[in-house]
């Protein structure tokens, strides 16, 4: 089980105790979770964490803590997480699926973070776990998101009905080669 991958900028790395606080602040702001495909309440921001560790101890991979390199505006700081997890089970249609998805501080935005991380995470899971069937779920008004899934390759696959804010949204996947 790898413990870190790194880009020329940032550290993908496993979660550490001290990542709660980060994650929670980054879980509160409401323009950070905007389009999330469930709501955020304080339950949730608080076992936030706690479900970021369970799920790579269950399967052996997961989310990515991420943390800026030396070198950046943002050094060393956590900045959120990138990776795979599988979808909640509300969302039946896809279950079974590992879901590459990403969420970092709004201080983060616009530096091409997302893309570079999302892209380390996308190549560690199908090189070391073989992941071909990777997707990502993406509220149908996210263009941040949207454009970090095409800069990918991938392109909305099907939609799909999300009872917890009844709403369809897009399962987005990878271009056929």
């Amino acid at each position: 089980m790898a413990s870190e991958v790194r880009t020329a900028r940032l550290l993908l790395r496993r979660w550490r105790p001290e990542d709660a606080t980060p994650m929670a602040a980054i879980n509160r702001d409401p323009e950070v979770t905007r389009f999330l495909n469930r709501p955020v309440d304080d339950a949730t921001v608080r076992g936030f964490h706690g479900a970021m560790v369970a799920h790579w101890e269950q399967h052996g991979f997961g989310a990515w803590a991420v943390e800026v390199a030396d070198g950046e505006a943002l050094d060393g700081r956590m900045i959120g997480f990138v990776g795979l997890a599988y979808p909640p089970p509300f969302l039946r249609d896809v279950q079974g699926r590992p879901e590459l998805g990403w969420r970092l501080a709004r201080e983060s935005w616009g530096r091409g973070y997302a893309t570079e991380a999302a892209l380390a995470a996308r190549d560690d899971a199908l090189g070391r776990l073989g992941a071909t069937d990777l997707m990502s779920i993406i509220h149908p008004d996210n263009e941040r998101s949207q454009s970090v899934a095409r800069k990918l390759g991938m392109h909305v696959g099907f939609t799909i009905h999300n009872p917890l804010i009844d709403r369809i949204v897009d399962v987005w996947e990878p271009a056929a080669a």
